[in-house]
């Protein structure tokens, strides 16, 4: 057992004096960490000698629960938990935070999740805009949604519930109270055109609108067509999430607002190149867009495009989506979501479909093949589709005889996207992502309109447009090209790539969606992870992170995804490029960091922090302002 003596002898006689100088006898609240004695911004010497005690075995009664002096949150009391206190209480620098899984621990109020690298998007069913890298260290941040204890309605106070009923948290995140109800977005507003920060449409120039981003402009370039994403919220983020398992779901309607790109190279104004190393956090000026040469803050980084922030918004000229394109976000989840293709298409060489009762199966379309009347009339071995099957005997070795979608050949051509009611504002998938009453239908608009119908089911060409023949998501005969060192340049030819420095041209099987969609997220319960970083793991110290990167407590790093129909621009050289109207998928790798009210630490979205978490004194019990 650990004992004083064990201890560097300048520590415990710094803990010793402590012990002599007076100290308040105000119990904090349960959970504040390192403080069991004192409610100050932070520690003092006598909480670390009172966390001292507790980690030889002598807790006075006021430590309960013992984790407040948990300091590095690994999960025990030891005295190098007293000593980080008493650095923390000396103004040092350290990693200190407690996580209780006590019932009486203070609660997770609210949360900010940024991106990370190896976040992706694949969009529009021709496979060019697939496998395009989202933006590094956007963030958002959102709440724990509060309900009145008498009649379970959504409160923000105490005031907002009748009689002598709270504004009770949905969860705390502490022992077995785990499972939140999340409501967001919570951050700061910006002004629809200039992207100038506001709190009221007020703020803004005349008609323009103050609403939330979803993160500084998108830059995405893929096949000689560059296009800046400004995606705006359209609503709020409902949800759940739980930081036992890391198990979480949501969903939030958007608005995209998509701009012509500057340049294959820049396709939105830049704050930083990409020479240059931006990081979030820096300073340059503006390359492009509204406000050339005027200050700017990194707030994302593209590793192919350079530093993209608010301060530097696209030129309103280049709009091709009016007031921005429907995103339905119907389920963002750390699980599994799928979909599977529907609809009939719309371009005349794909019209075969079994409600046109003019469909053959997809890899027999000669005058002399049959009609089939459903996808069962097309059955193929699932480890062969070349091999027609009526049971699993006739697939010896070769699989199992399924029909579609279980493998790829339909009967006819099915595609994913549509509108509720024919209504642009309303894609997708399905009648259940549709309004009460509403059907999901391919679209009747004219090609350059938001419901204009999804053309094909995807670009295999030269796999009569099978897609997942050999490899999931791929053609397994077409090939597309693409440049080495800058894979959003498209290429026939070395020479292409050489004359930009962006090595050679290099093939492969062109990306495609299958009929079903499938994407699969993970979970990650709240512990100590590093900021950034491949390893997903748990950490004790910044030793067990990448040089420079810190291990943070009250943390996940989970992988969520999304489904989702993209609706057509008003540019038929992007539409017919990119392949929208189509579906998209996207996953986020990101690190989000908890916070809780209370703590002595303003973080998150929290505008005040004076120690507690009651009402009425000025700073309220979700940290902000009254």
């Amino acid at each position: 057992m650990l004992t004083p003596r064990s201890l560097p002898r300048f520590v415990l006689a710094s803990l010793l004096v402590a012990c002599l100088a007076p100290t308040s006898a105000i119990l904090a609240a349960k959970g504040d960490c390192g403080q069991p004695l004192s409610n100050g911004p932070k520690p003092l010497a006598g909480d670390c000698l009172a966390c001292l005690r507790c980690a030889v075995g002598n807790c006075i009664p006021e430590i309960d629960p013992p984790c407040i002096c948990d300091t590095d949150g690994n999960g025990s009391t030891s005295a190098s938990d007293a000593l980080r206190c008493l650095r923390y209480a000396v103004g040092q620098t350290v990693l200190f935070d407690c996580m209780c899984p006590d019932e009486g621990g203070l609660p997770c109020t609210s949360a900010e999740i940024f991106t990370l690298p190896g976040s992706d998007l694949d969009s529009g069913w021709t496979g060019i805009a697939h496998n395009s890298e989202l933006i590094e260290g956007a963030s958002i941040t959102f709440r724990g949604v509060r309900r009145c204890s008498d009649d379970q309605s959504v409160c923000e106070r105490d005031s907002d519930c009748e009689g002598a009923a709270t504004c009770d948290l949905t969860c705390n995140c502490n022992g077995g109270d785990t499972e939140c109800e999340i409501t967001g977005p919570t951050h700061g507003k910006n002004c629809v055109t200039n992207l100038a920060e506001c709190e009221t449409n007020a703020d803004c120039p005349t008609a323009v609108a103050c609403v939330h981003t979803f993160g500084p402009p998108l830059p995405l370039s893929s096949g000689g067509n560059p296009v800046c994403v400004l995606t705006l919220f359209d609503g709020a983020i409902t949800g759940t999430a739980d930081s036992a398992t890391g198990e979480g779901v949501a969903a939030v309607n958007l608005r995209s607002r998509v701009f012509l790109g500057i340049g294959i190279d820049q396709p939105c104004p830049r704050c930083g190149e990409v020479g240059e190393d931006p990081e979030v956090g820096d300073q340059f000026t503006c390359d492009g867009g509204q406000f050339p040469g005027a200050p700017c803050i990194v707030e994302g980084v593209n590793p192919n495009f350079g530093g993209t922030s608010r301060d530097c918004p696209p030129s309103l000229g280049a709009s091709i989506s009016g007031s921005g394109l429907a995103i339905r976000f119907s389920q963002v989840t750390t699980g599994l979501t799928t979909k599977t293709a529907q609809l009939p298409c719309s371009d005349g060489s794909f019209l075969g479909h079994p409600t046109r009762n003019n469909a053959k199966c997809i890899d027999k379309t000669a005058i002399g093949d049959p009609l089939c009347t459903s996808n069962a009339d097309c059955r193929r071995c699932t480890g062969n589709i070349t091999i027609a099957c009526s049971d699993n005997g006739d697939c010896s070795g070769n699989g199992t005889c399924a029909e579609a979608p279980d493998q790829p050949v339909t009967c006819g051509y099915w595609c994913h996207c549509g509108f509720c009611n024919n209504n642009p504002l309303l894609p997708c998938f399905e009648n259940g992502d549709c309004p009460n009453g509403q059907t999901c239908v391919a679209g009747t608009g004219n090609g350059t309109q938001q419901n204009s119908p999804q053309k094909k089911p995807n670009d295999c060409i030269s796999d009569k447009f099978i897609c997942g023949g050999a490899d999931d998501e791929k053609c397994e005969n077409t090939l597309q090209g693409t440049c080495e060192l800058e894979s959003f340049r498209a290429c026939t030819e070395n020479s292409t790539c050489q004359n930009q420095g962006a090595g050679d041209c290099v093939f492969d099987f062109r990306p495609c969606f299958e009929p079903t969609i499938t994407r699969q997220g993970s979970g990650s319960p709240l512990g100590s992870y590093c900021r950034s970083g491949d390893d997903k793991s748990t950490c004790a110290s910044n030793a067990d992170c990448d040089p420079g990167v810190e291990c943070v407590a009250d943390a996940s790093r989970p992988t969520t995804v999304a489904l989702f129909c993209v609706p057509a621009t008003t540019s038929s050289t992007i539409n017919s490029a990119g392949g929208i109207t189509g579906p998209g998928a996207v996953r986020f790798e990101s690190f989000i960091k908890v916070c809780r009210c209370g703590d002595g630490k303003i973080e998150c979205d929290e505008e005040c922090e004076d120690g507690n978490t009651i009402s009425g004194d000025g700073c309220d019990s979700g940290c902000r302002q009254e």
